[in-house]
């Protein structure tokens, strides 16, 4: 199961779906409570998003993961990663890949914030959060397709280092759910470390493989080269035969 993070819709998992289901997994890329199916919609709706918080999110997930005959292997990306991770303390999981794990850039958004309404980021925010690594050109057709407006409740918790730590103790180990594989691209990796410096640790995975594409960006499960990223998810779940 693959979980978007802030900002980008769940579609943008739709060549990860093919790439796994090709490889013989029954994989699915659920929304975030109050995702429209389209990327469209989701801007023409936008306050169907505006009030959900991250536990609501979180319990979402959880609801889907347990329906399935099998535990799953979590597969999140930004807060979509931190997610999985929770999830995984609280054994929803056969294995977990969280690929850049760690909270956005606290960027705000030209809109005023309010709880009624989904916050949205232009094109410029968005290369600042997602797009910095890639050409502007790259980075304006990633917002076209797959940019959607943001819960203003969990984008305010989720600059909160904390946030999930009542749930997850504020880190988690793999002994009793499965393995673990954190993927870090080099900018998130920097500001990971600030963030510990600035922040207190925050959570945190003992145990843990580690995969770093020291040359990529936020954006390396949507861009270009998210490719190069998938397979490296797919033969760390060949060795560990999930």
């Amino acid at each position: 199961m693959f979980i978007h993070g802030l900002w980008l819709h769940a579609s943008s998992w739709g060549r990860w779906v093919e790439l796994f289901a090709a490889h013989g997994y029954a994989a699915v890329a659920p929304g975030w409570p109050g995702d429209e199916l389209t990327v469209r919609a989701a801007w023409e709706r936008s306050g169907a998003l505006s009030g959900h918080r991250i536990s609501d999110v979180t319990e979402h997930f959880a609801r889907i993961a347990g329906g399935f005959t099998a535990r799953s292997v979590l597969i999140g990306h930004g807060l979509g990663g931190l997610l999985a991770l929770t999830l995984a303390a609280e054994t929803h999981a056969a294995g977990v890949i969280a690929i850049d794990a760690v909270p956005v850039s606290t960027v705000a958004p030209t809109q005023e914030p309010t709880a009624e309404l989904a916050a949205a980021l232009s094109r410029d925010e968005f290369r600042v959060v997602y797009g910095r690594a890639v050409s502007r050109e790259e980075s304006d057709w990633l917002y076209e397709r797959w940019a959607i407006p943001a819960p203003q409740w969990a984008l305010r918790e989720a600059d909160t280092p904390d946030t999930l730590a009542p749930r997850s103790g504020g880190h988690t180990t793999n002994s009793s759910h499965g393995p673990v594989l954190l993927i870090a691209s080099g900018q998130s990796r920097r500001r990971a470390a600030a963030q510990r410096t600035s922040a207190g640790p925050g959570l945190f995975v003992v145990g843990s493989d580690v995969v770093d594409f020291p040359d990529r960006g936020p954006s390396l499960v949507i861009d270009s080269g998210w490719r190069p990223v998938a397979e490296s998810c797919l033969s760390w779940m060949d060795a560990h035969e999930l």
